[in-house]
């Protein structure tokens, strides 16, 4: 034992087990005045005794005492709060976050302009230049892309030429780079400025007046950035060409803007010191722009410092800077969004001495989103020094094009709380799937909920191409040999309401305008209007001279005569007028060759490329369509078409829009409340309104009484039917889709938000269907002489709104996407459904897939029997147990039982007229933006949510928004955030961002499919008031939903909700049922509802969608789903339905009803049942 430890033991007077056993009586868990006052008194009656005995409340001694614990509990305060901002999850104060974040080498960002590009869509100079054709340009307004000037381009080009330098003229690139696809090339202004290039401008944003800067261009790296201010700099700007032609938002002439004030400041350092700190005092600098320059001795800047990212594992002492630069400097964030300049040590980079000016860009620190119709009209004025060395003036005109919202607040306490650790952990790079998961969080605060998945593992030689066989990255060209086609005819429903005359107005031009474009709406149109058949005219058609793609010419009669078309005539040539079908059919004897010959032939249409007839489109007429002029036609149809082709059919075509008048009596109508109808009419190729007296809102669409105004309610032949409750409207509108399936060997992919353009074409390029030639006639053993060629329209999705790959929703083809088809009888050749009908159809079968969904799925014909009705089946003994018989009349299914013959209805399957069997080819095209980078093998699909989408969506659920947000597309989720999550994930690695979107579920603002009402039952033994009850479960509802609780590609189930809800709101509750509001669905249909990959879900219900009823029988829960006792027929496809019911005064036992009780009785089908207060 040491001398010191003995004599430290024995001799030592404040040894500190001594000194704390002085304390062995005292209370340490007294915090508060109470507790601090009691403790005192009881320490004094035990150790002072004598000494102290006066504990009347006069006293003075209790006086000191309360004195002493009033500090005690301030002290103990203050010490416990002070002691929480030491730790970064308890701390409040802003200072203590940042700091503690720092620890953790997280650098919090600060609030992010607003910034993009502006397009100049004008230029003018003082400066006279001529064009080509000696125009003198001077003063004149050149607009970009002008259809009045053919000479556009060339003196748009000139315009700027001249105020460029000789040698950085257009096609003369300072610099060129490719971002995100696109080609993107740097020039820079011949200007006689001696500031900063910056031009500032003020617009109104979200009624509120903000002010942006014009900043000069740079790109690199794949981005587009700001140019570091300089005085006397010349202005830079930016071309950039997407190969979709000039009238694309991307190809053009562009500046950068950027929203704030660009600001400067000086300081000097005599004396400088390992890591100096240099702090400025303005507030609300943004994240991004700060710039640093050491001056010269005449004060002019003569050197850009490098700025080093302050994040983990980079920072002026360790970083990725070339070890050559020695200038750096980082910048650290303070309270207010104050910033901080730190530099070197000395030694990995150099100490900052002399005088220094930094600039930076101080921002409003708000999110907003910036429309294209916010920014227009800003002009900006050059000066500039001419090719003689005179002083001109270049004008530019520029405006956005594309929404900008990526302006954002600066990181919340929360959100540095949540990613300082984050970052910290995966250490500022991605290489794990963890790391995907969580570092873009931390690359802005407008990344709210982020997934990634690894979609293709590394291994693969970067000398191959890579392929993507589901056709998401690669296209695709795929033959296959089980095709199947069937068409659809049903009714769609969507609703709406309104307040003010405005907002109705708001509605035919959002909601009803674009209906009338449907894709399937034409499908109806095509397949139901009478045809208009021309064949007794005896029209037939006179080439006058022909091109590429079109011919012109006249029609005659058989005297040779010409005929007058369109309004100068009272036959069916009337409705000859541009943008109507013409159906031309071959002579007897003769048919045309569908190739590039165009001819006719003589002979039988019985070799490849022969067709009987064709279709073509009237482009023009010119007056009454009989003059020729030139040797020019005064009729121009849009493929070639010989001459004695004869006219049997006309189809003129549905028009896309409203009349004024008919829209101002849209608008009346329903500013009325009235219920009404809109059908087409095809004489005058315009909309026409049915009024309430004379529409037939019941049974099959029929033209017998079309305009009939006799107030007996005769017309049926409405395409839209608005119906309303007195304070909600539901729209219905016919349909008619084509839906093609293969069943074993493809799966479709396409996307119908991603338009893909040809660069040599300027077309829009279509996914294809192709049922092939080889494919036998319609009963018959000859095959088809051409191909049969849709265009894929829609992604297919099944009951639950999921998609489902085997199917794609496909339509007539448009190869000029101008609305008009190219051949409106494809199905009818192809199926010909008047031609032994019983054997023209495709059954599906009801199946349950692994999450318990049900849909309904692709099963031969050769297991149905069908019939035309129930007499037709014979002698019932003659067919197996089993039998499954479809009844034409009836439109049912029945299955038989041999033992005892009877027939027993089946809901598990529906039929449509179709055919099977198809052998087709199946053409997808892939963006080009999506094209793998072989070199990068590890393809990481990385889902982003960001907070402007969120918040506006939010407010177009709550109706502060009236039209639907739309998420922002991939380019710009690239632009946004590409070029710091480039940084930072690994060499291998190809990143491909995917915007996510809301998927809305129950309210009126959801798909017709996934809407719901929700009945629920009092518990009549509480008070409680029935509006504060509907209240609270929309409350439950929305906290179930809150974005933390789901994940992309989530599915719901009502099971959880309904015992969220039932916790949530017991005991006021006994029932929650869930009631789909489309009136083909059943009950239990929405008991489980998957999400894509990129969807998450959000609630769209509302009070108005719960419904309060005394209890659960099948006429309370009737109002929608239908309970269905007998065989029934559905527009579309044909199904039949049987439910029972049986129902006492807690109970319904409908088959598929989703019920949730708190009052212990059981709920039925696979909603299960609960017990009081769990919901189960």
């Amino acid at each position: 034992m040491s001398t010191t430890y003995r004599q430290n033991r024995l001799l030592l007077a404040e040894d500190w087990k001594r000194v704390y056993q002085s304390f062995r009586n005292a209370d340490f868990q007294s915090y508060d005045f109470d507790n601090l006052r009691r403790t005192m008194i009881n320490y004094l009656r035990t150790n002072y005794p004598e000494d102290f005995n006066d504990y009347i409340e006069s006293s003075e001694y209790l006086a000191l005492i309360d004195l002493i614990a009033f500090l005690g509990q301030n002290i103990a305060f203050r010490v416990d709060l002070n002691a929480r901002e030491n730790y970064l999850e308890l701390a409040e104060r802003r200072e203590s976050v940042l700091r503690l974040a720092r620890l953790l080498s997280y650098n919090p960002k600060r609030n992010q302009p607003a910034n993009g590009l502006l397009k100049f869509e004008s230029v003018a100079t003082t400066e006279e230049i001529f064009d080509s054709n000696n125009v003198n340009l001077a003063g004149q307004t050149v607009v970009w892309n002008d259809p009045a000037n053919t000479n556009w381009s060339e003196q748009f080009r000139k315009v700027l030429n001249a105020a460029l330098p000789q040698n950085g003229i257009v096609g003369k690139p300072v610099k060129s780079d490719t971002v995100n696809g696109i080609t993107v090339q740097q020039y820079r202004f011949n200007a006689t400025n001696a500031d900063v290039p910056v031009y500032s401008f003020t617009k109104t944003v979200d009624g509120k007046s903000t002010i942006f800067e014009v900043v000069s261009s740079d790109i690199g790296n794949g981005t587009i950035t700001e140019e570091a201010p300089l005085p006397g700099n010349r202005l830079a700007f930016l071309y950039r060409e997407d190969g979709k032609g000039n009238g694309s938002s991307n190809t053009g002439y562009f500046c950068s803007f950027r929203q704030g004030i660009l600001d400067q400041g000086g300081f000097q350092i005599t004396n400088p010191g390992s890591n100096q700190v240099v702090q400025l005092d303005a507030t609300n600098v943004n994240d991004s722009d700060v710039w640093l320059y050491r001056l010269d001795n005449n004060g002019a800047e003569s050197q850009l410092w490098t700025k080093v990212d302050a994040v983990e594992g980079n920072n002026v002492i360790y970083n990725s800077v070339n070890k050559r630069i020695k200038n750096i400097y980082s910048v650290l964030s303070r309270v207010e969004d104050r910033v901080s300049l730190i530099f070197a040590d000395g030694t990995f980079g150099n100490l900052p001495q002399g005088n220094f000016r930094v600039y930076y860009r101080t921002s409003q620190n708000r999110s907003f989103a910036i429309q294209p119709d916010d920014l227009i009209g800003i002009t900006v004025t050059i000066p500039y020094t001419s090719r003689n060395g005179v002083g001109e003036t270049l004008t530019i005109d520029m405006e956005l094009k594309y929404t900008v919202d990526n302006a954002s607040v600066s990181e919340t306490n929360e959100s540095i709380k949540n990613n300082a650790p984050a970052t910290y952990y995966t250490q500022n790079r991605m290489v794990t799937g963890e790391d995907y998961q969580v570092s873009p969080l931390a690359v802005s605060q407008e990344i709210i909920k982020v997934k990634s998945v690894n979609r293709t593992s590394s291994g693969i030689s970067r000398y191959f191409d890579l392929i993507d066989s589901t056709g998401k990255y690669s296209s695709t060209n795929i033959y296959g040999n089980d095709g199947v086609i069937y068409k659809e005819d049903k009714d769609d429903v969507t609703s709406f309401n309104f307040t003010t005359r405005t907002d109705v107005e708001g509605i035919v031009e959002n909601t009803i305008t674009p209906l009338l474009q449907n894709t399937n709406i034409n499908n109806f149109y095509l397949s139901k209007f009478a045809k208009i058949v021309t064949g007794d005219i005896g029209a037939t058609w006179v080439q006058s001279d022909k091109s590429t793609n079109n011919s012109n010419g006249y029609f005659k009669n058989v005297n040779n005569d010409a005929l007058m078309l369109g309004t100068f005539t009272g036959s069916s040539l009337r409705y000859v007028t541009p943008g109507t079908l013409l159906k031309f059919s071959a002579p007897e004897g003769k048919h045309f060759m569908a190739n590039n010959s165009h001819e006719l032939m003589s002979g039988t249409a019985d070799h490849p490329n022969a067709v009987t007839y064709k279709w073509a489109k009237v482009v023009s007429i010119v007056t009454d369509g009989t003059t020729v002029t030139n040797g020019v036609g005064p009729v121009v149809l849009n493929d070639i078409i010989p001459s004695d082709a004869i006219l049997t059919e006309v189809r003129p075509k549905l028009a896309n829009g409203l009349e004024t008048a008919v829209k101002s009596q849209v608008i009346d109508q329903i500013f009325a409340f009235n219920t009404f109808g809109l059908r087409f009419d095809v004489s005058t190729e315009s909309w026409k309104v049915i009024k309430q007296e004379n529409l037939k809102t019941s049974g099959a669409f029929s033209q017998g009484q079309t305009g009939d105004e006799s107030q007996q309610s005769l017309d049926g032949s409405w395409l839209l039917l608005f119906q309303t409750d007195g304070v909600n409207y539901t729209l219905t509108y016919r349909t008619t889709r084509y839906v093609f399936e293969s069943d074993k060997e493809i799966k479709f992919y396409y996307d119908s938000t991603d338009k893909i353009y040809d660069s040599r074409t300027g077309k829009l390029i279509k996914d294809k269907i192709n049922i092939l030639s080889i494919n036998q006639k319609p009963d018959s053993l000859t095959s088809f002489t051409t191909d049969f060629l849709w265009q894929v329209s829609k992604e297919y999705r099944d009951s639950d709104n999921y998609v489902n790959s085997k199917k794609v929703e496909v339509t007539f083809y448009d190869n000029d996407s101008d609305g008009v088809v190219d051949n409106p009888d494809i199905f009818e050749e192809y199926v010909d459904t008047n031609t032994n009908p019983t054997n023209k159809w495709v059954f599906m079968k009801k199946q349950s897939t692994t999450d318990q969904s049900e849909i309904f799925v692709y099963t031969p014909s050769s297991n149905i029997t069908v019939k035309q009705n129930e007499g037709a089946i014979g002698t019932r003994s003659s067919y197996t147990d089993g039998t499954i018989f479809y009844l034409v009349d009836e439109n049912v299914f029945k299955i038989l039982n041999s033992t005892t013959l009877a027939l027993s209805l089946s809901t598990d399957y529906k039929a449509y007229r179709g055919r099977e069997n198809i052998k087709f080819q199946y053409v997808h095209s892939a963006d080009d933006s999506n094209r793998i980078d072989p070199s990068s093998t590890n393809i990481i699909d990385t889902y982003i949510l960001t907070k402007s989408y969120d918040t506006k969506f939010r407010r177009y659920i709550a109706g502060t928004l009236p039209t639907k947000p739309l998420a922002p597309s991939t380019d710009e989720l690239f632009t946004s955030y590409g070029a710091n999550i480039n940084k930072i994930k690994s060499i291998s690695d190809e990143v491909i961002y995917h915007p996510v979107k809301y998927k809305v579920l129950f309210g009126d603002k959801a798909d017709l499919s996934l809407q719901a009402k929700f009945k629920i039952v009092k518990n009549t033994e509480v008070v409680v008031n029935d509006n504060d009850l509907k209240v609270k479960v929309i409350q439950a509802i929305n906290q179930f939903f809150a974005l933390d609780n789901w994940d992309f590609g989530d599915k719901f189930s009502f099971t959880e909700m309904a015992t969220y809800v039932m916790n949530q709101t017991a005991p006021n509750l006994l029932t929650f049922v869930i009631v789909p509001v489309e009136a083909n669905k059943s009950f239990g249909s929405l008991y489980e509802i998957n999400s894509e990959s990129d969807e998450i879900f959000i609630s769209g219900a509302t009070v108005d969608n719960v419904e309060i009823i005394d209890n659960i029988t099948a006429t309370r829960l009737k109002a929608e789903g239908q309970v269905v006792t007998s065989t029934s027929t559905s527009t579309g496809g044909v199904s039949s339905s049987a439910f029972t019911s049986t129902t006492s005064s807690t109970t319904n036992t409908s088959s598929g009803t989703t019920t949730y009780s708190n009052s212990g009785s059981s709920g039925s089908g696979s909603g299960g049942s609960g017990s009081s207060g769990s919901g189960y």
